[in-house]
């Protein structure tokens, strides 16, 4: 029971960075929705991936492309890489699409670094998910400050859609009782994966920040109660499966916005060689 409960405390903190994703001004609410391309990394090609990699955000950029994306590489977790990319509307990645389908030549340099990078993978999955404002936490916060993502998978059982949610609304008063700073987003899938699924993200500035003997997970679980931990053992009934992974950014891999180029750009102009 106490591992659902610490399951989820983990996703909420996970989830505070997320605020403000792929947003052009230095923090703002997250995007309504949600596309997360995931590759699956073979062992032993870790390396090698962000050299295949960096060539999407050159190629993007060499056509003007407005799609900007964070490309984030696994520390705990399976092999993987996912490129997280916020838009305001369903009808914006058709333009996007459009865009793309529309630069001359651009098709083709994607489908030659498709081509390249298929070394690198065992498998790949596209996520669209949509933001639930309700499930999330404030305030906002600067993306372009972090460096490490949390991100919890919670799978529910069908029709247990509302367990979730009480779960989610319990933790929310817990922590704004407590009078602590942990600003979390949740989206909810929409397309893409066996659901029903809720990801929740919390960014990072540093790894030591997710050390929950120190600092706001310290606070959140003090403020728990045995009370509170039954409640939320209950409520974890309905769920398949929670899983905690913990993300680096890639700036290699990342196709920022030119504002977070400028606030830091030591770390977003890495780039990797072609």
């Amino acid at each position: 029971m106490r591992n659902q409960v610490v399951g989820f405390m983990a996703l909420v903190v996970a989830q505070s960075g997320f605020t403000g994703l792929l947003a052009a001004q230095a923090a703002m609410s997250p995007p309504p929705y949600l596309q997360i391309f995931q590759e699956q990394v073979k062992v032993g090609r870790v390396g090698a991936h962000p050299a295949t990699e960096s060539g999407w955000p050159r190629a993007f950029a060499k056509a003007k492309i407005q799609n900007h994306y964070i490309g984030l590489t696994t520390i705990y977790g399976p092999p993987e890489a996912w490129f997280a990319a916020g838009v305001k509307s369903i009808a914006e990645i058709d333009e996007q699409n459009q865009a793309i389908e529309k630069s001359p030549g651009l098709n083709r340099e994607l489908d030659r670094l498709a081509q390249a990078d298929a070394a690198n993978l065992s498998g790949y999955r596209a996520v669209l998910a949509r933001y639930q404002k309700d499930l999330s936490n404030g305030p906002d916060i600067n993306p372009a400050e972090m460096r490490i993502w949390e991100v919890l998978i919670f799978t529910v059982r069908p029709g247990h859609e509302g367990d979730f949610f009480q779960a989610a609304k319990l933790y929310q008063n817990l922590v704004q009782g407590a009078k602590v700073e942990a600003p979390w987003a949740t989206y909810e899938v929409m397309s893409g994966m066996p659901g029903p699924v809720y990801l929740v993200f919390v960014p990072h500035k540093t790894l030591a920040e997710i050390d929950p003997a120190t600092g706001t997970g310290a606070a959140i679980e003090k403020a728990m109660t045995q009370e509170t931990m039954k409640k939320f053992g209950t409520l974890a009934e309905g769920y398949t499966s929670i899983e905690s992974r913990i993300f680096s950014v890639s700036p290699e891999m990342s196709y920022p916005p030119p504002e977070w180029v400028s606030q830091d750009r030591s770390f977003w102009g890495k780039k990797s060689s072609p």
